[in-house]
């Protein structure tokens, strides 16, 4: 396994396997040039993970499965966006979010349920898409029961 190191302002320096580096074709919207991400769990016990560019290390986004927070989150992708990813089933799809979490009230934090992140695990494209007419929002938050 060839091993890639990546330079992180938020994580440190990193060595991944170059096999896990993940490939958005069209880059992620507003940062369109960066093509290659690694995925980095936050610790073993978080439902967090980092979305880290390959070549500049202030870019990485907290992402999360938004299942955990959400149940009823079941985005319909559009053909045009999944045709990029080619997904050889559904089962080769993970679905992720954009997580904010405020400096100053973390059990104010919120996903991009608008926008989710698309991976196709069998051959590591990636895209977000913008969903058309989502009855989520961009700002969904987590944990909706605390004040």
């Amino acid at each position: 396994m060839m091993k890639t190191e990546i330079e992180s302002v938020k994580l440190g320096r990193l060595i991944v396997e170059s096999d896990l580096l993940l490939t958005f074709p069209e880059g992620i919207p507003g940062f369109q040039n960066i093509k290659q991400y690694a995925l980095i769990p936050h610790d073993s016990n978080s439902p967090f993970s980092w979305l880290q560019a390959f070549s500049d290390p202030e870019l990485a986004f907290l992402v999360t499965d938004p299942l955990i927070f959400i149940l009823e989150y079941h985005p319909r992708l559009p053909e045009a966006d999944l045709a990029l990813l080619e997904p050889e089933n559904p089962d080769a799809l993970v679905v992720l979010s954009m997580v904010t979490i405020p400096h100053n009230d973390p059990s104010k934090a919120t996903a991009n349920l608008m926008a989710p992140i698309c991976i196709n695990k069998i051959n590591r494209k990636g895209k977000q898409v913008i969903l058309q007419n989502s009855k989520f929002s961009h700002q969904t938050h987590l944990f909706p029961g605390v004040s």
